[in-house]
């Protein structure tokens, strides 16, 4: 076997694991089980505040004088403000919640391409599935960036550019899938679904776009959530 032979060998295999129905079934479920608690203990530790936790953390920190002492709240602080020690003295719970977010919904976003666009749809449905894929998997790949590059490693602007990969891909992948769902009957997702995957996250979007601070970046988080879970629970609920 050439190497190009193990390279195609490799990407088929990788593709049919990813789109097996219980394989993203257990993705969805892990991403329900894994992300949300080590968001809300995140949020949680980063309001206590650093001053419940003196011993736990190290000398130098205070030394340098490098932690903010004031309450960690969704209306004053940016989400990624809890992978920071400078705002909480566990930044690894929300490093550790987007790896995972980002590495077990990217499953979810080929089971939806392979399950929703066949190879014999028309030809608008198909560029609507690509770009309801290529949007999905950014969102996907820049969550777990959010995580390896948090503020405190954001090396040449990799924080924020992973930030808008993250926000950016997830809206504009359930603006494409929502049209899908919209335009066409074979999908099994309710359609009052579709409509909220076309303007919910996108809406948000545009308001934090426009508004800008903390509290309309978790709104558009909320948003993302809100399209996510539903979703995963209908493809869990109809089964293969």
């Amino acid at each position: 076997m050439t190497f190009k032979d193990m390279i195609i060998d490799l990407k088929e295999r990788f593709y049919d694991k990813v789109t097996e129905f219980d394989f993203c079934k257990k993705c969805t479920m892990l991403v329900m089980l894994i992300y949300f608690p080590l968001l809300i203990m995140g949020v949680i530790v980063a309001y206590l505040g650093p001053e419940n936790f003196i011993p736990l953390l190290p000398d130098y920190i205070f030394n340098h004088g490098s932690i903010r002492w004031d309450r960690y709240s969704i209306a004053t602080h940016w989400i990624s403000d809890l992978g920071s020690i400078r705002y909480t003295p566990a930044p690894y719970l929300y490093d550790l919640a987007a790896i995972f977010a980002g590495a077990l919904t990217l499953p979810i976003s080929f089971y939806l391409e392979h399950r929703f666009i066949p190879l014999d749809s028309s030809r608008m449905r198909l560029r609507l599935g690509s770009l309801a894929w290529f949007w999905s998997i950014i969102g996907n790949i820049g969550y777990i960036g959010v995580g390896v590059f948090s503020e405190d490693r954001g090396y040449f602007g990799l924080h924020g550019i992973t930030s808008g990969m993250a926000f950016g891909g997830f809206t504009f992948g359930a603006m494409f899938f929502g049209l899908i769902i919209l335009f066409y009957n074979d999908t099994e997702i309710p359609k009052p679904l579709g409509i909220y995957g076309l303007v919910g996250p996108l809406g948000t979007l545009i308001i934090f776009g426009i508004v800008g601070g903390p509290f309309w970046e978790w709104m558009l988080l909320f948003s993302i959530v809100a399209w996510i879970v539903p979703l995963g629970l209908v493809i869990i609920h109809n089964g293969d």
